[in-house]
């Protein structure tokens, strides 16, 4: 007794929480539900509707108490109600069979359209196994949505049973043109789900639907498969075929081709059909049907499709591949005995790996009667595998697997490359080559001499071993050399070897130059020569063999440091200076620098300066101008001396110029003379400067 009551307890609290959570589950929408309306315009008869409740729950409720239809006039939300749907009773159904034949599929829609509206009316129940948890009820709803699914693309098929069942319905109450707006309800609301309605608009036009749809196709070896995506609005598919020499279509399918997804999957949802036992090459056409909401078969693609062969021939075994001449790899292989009869042709192919991009190394198929081939394009130094194809005449293909050959290895590395060379103060000598990119690389060994024309000897060598894990191969070697030597140069050499000591060419010489810690000899001015606006100096550079620059210094003030101001050339003589101002001083002073940063001293310093020889430039654009009775001379002089003076000079009666005014404007006036006479501007400054006279401008008297 006690352990009863326990059990209800639980039961009691099980079923509690469910309620919870199904009430939190309502909140949240996921208990929602309503019901889907599809409609077409039929002209002179009005709104076709189709009803879809969403779920079994709202279906049953639908078919208890019947469905309520409002409408709203264009996209409002002034809805009235225009009808109460409800199923029929048993003699409408019996009406309905009596019409159709009892073996067409027409008959067997409806009757199990009469039989699921009977059934809908019992519970479903079933017992509960608290050991197995939810599991029951899970299988239960699943159970009943596979049911629900069924029987909805079953009898929608038929306009008599979607009315029977009250999920059909005509407006024959409106206005071509207009658009309205539906939405339906159950009268009787679901246990559990909330019914929220759907709004559906559709304008009152007989504009057809585009139910045309892309079937793909893939002709395969004696069958064709077709694919295609869910089609917006048709379901339930047939696939009708009319072989080559018929001139009707047979349909293929028993029942119609329903694909199902999960719910929760992203994948678009698709239909297909595989036609086999086919004859190759030979054309096939197709129709493709299918069902819409209103009870109509429609045809929504033709294809017309071919099978072709599509099986390769057998395998190509390969049975040698050997390195047979310095040139040469011979690839033999064998097939059947007596191969296949399409076989066609052969493709020899070669690749750097065993995965890597194989490439045709013959330029035409080679005859299906061949079984061997030699290469002699093969790349020494890497890897060479190969893999034969076969080929038939439907271009089919099958391939060995790949093999690698042995090379007989005569080839050594490539000439190495230096990267870098230095010494330091200390005389450490520091030295890197670029590491080779052969496969074999050994290693390498250093050659050293301190002329280039002497025998280079071994100082150094850096292998490793075929098999070793730390294949770390040395680019990098130092050498410690004297500086205290005669020869101002070190010379190197290397040389790469692979795994079978062949060994390349020695690379480029390596030169190195001992430090240098000499100064260059000082250059030496010899003779400096002024004029009026440039100061020409003559010197003697350094004579030093390694002198890398020489250097020209110039300053204002003997006691500032030097400025660089030119770099001279080492056959470079003398330079001029013609940046220069008349009356300043300018100091100069020259310094050699050597190949290794070595300063000579600063030379003995030297100066010019630029003298002034007091011509100043004439005045320029001299014109004359007449105004009421006044002759006016105009010129420019846009130089900057101090306290300049024009003098005006005038031509006296022995038609000479004479001097005969002055200004310090650039203008002059007078009244106009009687008689023809020449001008000219001569200029006078401060400093004691003058001009030439300008040229002269004419005053005609007509």
């Amino acid at each position: 007794m006690i352990r009863l009551k326990l059990i209800i307890s639980t039961l009691i609290l099980t079923l509690a929480s469910l309620a919870f959570a199904q009430q939190a589950e309502s909140e949240n929408g996921e208990f929602d539900t309503s019901v889907k309306i599809m409609g077409r315009y039929v002209e002179n008869q009005g709104i076709e509707i189709r009803l879809f409740p969403q779920n079994k729950a709202l279906l049953n409720a639908g078919l208890d108490s019947g469905f309520i239809l409002e409408r709203a006039t264009g996209e409002s939300n002034n809805f009235e109600e225009i009808a109460r749907i409800s199923p029929w009773s048993q003699n409408q159904w019996n009406e309905a069979l009596g019409m159709e034949d009892e073996t067409s599929e027409t008959y067997s829609i409806i009757e199990l359209a009469m039989d699921f509206l009977a059934a809908s009316s019992e519970p479903m129940g079933g017992s509960f196994d608290f050991g197995q948890g939810v599991g029951d009820l899970k299988q239960q709803k699943s159970d009943e949505d596979f049911e629900y699914m069924v029987f909805m693309l079953t009898a929608l098929r038929e306009a008599v049973a979607a009315q029977g069942l009250a999920l059909a319905f005509t407006d024959r109450d409106v206005v071509a043109g207009e658009t309205y707006t539906y939405r339906a309800t159950s009268i009787n609301q679901p246990e559990i789900y909330r019914v929220v309605p759907e709004p559906h608009t559709i304008l009152a036009s007989s504009g057809s639907i585009d139910y045309s749809h892309e079937v793909f196709h893939y002709e395969d070896d004696e069958e064709i498969s077709f694919v295609w995506e869910d089609h917006n609005f048709l379901f339930g598919f047939d696939v009708e075929r009319r072989a080559p020499g018929e001139n009707t279509f047979t349909k293929l399918n028993d029942a119609p081709i329903f694909s199902l997804r999960h719910k929760k999957s992203d994948e678009p949802l698709r239909h297909g059909y595989n036609d086999k036992e086919l004859e190759n090459y030979e054309t096939y056409s197709y129709r493709f049907y299918g069902q819409n909401v209103f009870g109509e078969r429609i045809m929504f693609a033709e294809v017309e499709a071919m099978p072709r062969d599509r099986t390769p021939p057998e395998q190509p075994r390969m049975t040698k591949l050997e390195h047979v001449a310095p040139r040469e790899v011979l690839i033999e292989w064998e097939m059947n005995t007596p191969p296949a009869s399409d076989l066609m042709a052969f493709i020899v192919a070669r690749a750097n790996s065993s995965d890597g991009e194989f490439t045709l190394i013959h330029p035409d198929p080679l005859p299906k009667q061949t079984r061997s081939f030699i290469d002699t394009t093969f790349i020494e130094g890497q890897s060479n595998y190969y893999i034969i194809q076969a080929v038939d005449t439907a271009f089919n293909i099958s391939t060995s697997l790949p093999s690698a050959v042995t090379l007989i290895d005569t080839i050594p590395p490539a000439i190495p490359v230096w990267l870098s060379g230095e010494i330091d103060s200390l005389g450490v000598v520091s030295l890197e080559v670029e590491k080779n990119t052969e496969k074999d690389l050994m290693g390498y060994r250093l050659f050293r001499a301190n002329d280039p024309e002497h025998e280079f000897s071994v100082i150094f060598e850096g292998f490793v071993d075929d098999d070793s894990l730390q294949h770390q191969i040395p680019t990098v070697f130092n050498d410690t050399v004297t500086l205290n030597s005669l020869t101002p140069r070190i010379y190197y050499k290397i040389v790469a070897l692979d795994f079978n000591f062949n060994q390349s060419a020695y690379s480029e010489t390596m030169v190195i130059e001992r430090p240098d810690t000499i100064p260059p000899t000082t250059p030496v001015f010899k003779r400096v020569i002024n004029r009026t606006n440039e100061i020409e100096l003559h010197f003697a550079l350094s004579e030093s063999r390694d002198v890398e620059s020489q250097q020209l210094f110039r300053n204002t003030s003997v006691e500032e440091p030097w400025a660089f101001y030119a770099e001279l050339e080492n056959m470079q003589t003398s330079f001029t200076d013609n940046d220069v101002e008349q009356g300043a001083t300018y100091y100069y002073s020259l310094q050699a620098r050597d190949f290794s940063g070595n300063q000579s001293e600063f030379a003995h310093p030297v100066f010019g300066k630029a003298y002034d020889d007091g011509v100043r430039p004439t005045v320029e654009n001299l014109r004359i101008e007449e105004q009421e009775g006044i002759l006016s001379l105009n010129w420019e002089y846009d130089h900057g001396f101090e306290g300049i003076l024009f003098a005006i000079y005038k031509t006296n009666a022995n038609g000479s110029l004479v001097y005969h005014r002055r200004t310090n404007e650039m203008e002059f006036r007078e009244r106009l003379p009687q008689q023809t006479i020449s001008y000219a501007i001569k200029v006078f400054t401060a400093d004691g400067g003058e001009s030439l006279l300008s040229d002269e401008v004419v005053y005609v008297v007509e």
